[in-house]
């Protein structure tokens, strides 16, 4: 679905946040969401979005659809004991947490690859954002956090390594601290 007109507006201070930073170029998923994310920050910059389906949410076979949503709603029993392994692993059909942080670390390390020097924004999803933290903290759980809407975590990827630099930077839209 596109974007409410809450993520809109968050859309809009995470462009006005940033619109001192120099970006090279600006990437998302395919998804309409995250294309409306990107779209201010490479307008700004006169940039184009460039998409990759390989960075959407994780692909969640059997609670695809909205499934995966009721279950959460409803506290359904095998949600709720699926939710404690932490890890994207036993969904029925879906892709597993090994393909998933493959996935999206195979293209965010190849867009970094691709743009040593430069300051790119990669505008993706939750889950994405999770795993891939995971992954470049060599973390074993990727369900370790939650994201705000338009969150930044910043990571330096270069020849000495991933690191990570900030996460889940939401000064744009609250104080973090402060929030109830």
């Amino acid at each position: 679905p596109p974007l409410h007109t809450e993520g809109e507006e968050q859309a809009r201070r995470l462009d006005e946040r940033l619109r001192d930073k120099t970006i090279h170029a600006v990437y998302s998923s395919h998804l309409q969401r995250a294309r409306q994310t990107a779209a201010p920050l490479a307008r700004r910059r006169g940039l184009t979005t460039t998409e990759f389906e390989d960075l959407e949410e994780v692909r969640l076979g059997s609670w695809a659809n909205g499934e995966f949503r009721r279950l959460i709603a409803e506290k359904d029993p095998t949600f709720l004991e699926w939710s404690r392994r932490r890890t994207w692993d036993g969904i029925p059909g879906a892709e597993g947490d090994t393909v998933f942080r493959t996935r999206v670390s195979t293209v965010i390390h190849d867009l970094a690859d691709r743009h040593r020097g430069e300051t790119i924004a990669v505008v993706v999803h939750g889950g994405v954002i999770g795993t891939f933290l995971a992954h470049a903290l060599s973390m074993p759980y990727s369900l370790w956090m939650t994201c705000e809407n338009t969150s930044i975590p910043k990571v330096r990827i270069g020849a000495g390594g991933t690191h990570v630099v900030t996460v889940n930077d939401a000064h744009h839209l609250f104080d973090p601290v402060l929030k109830a």
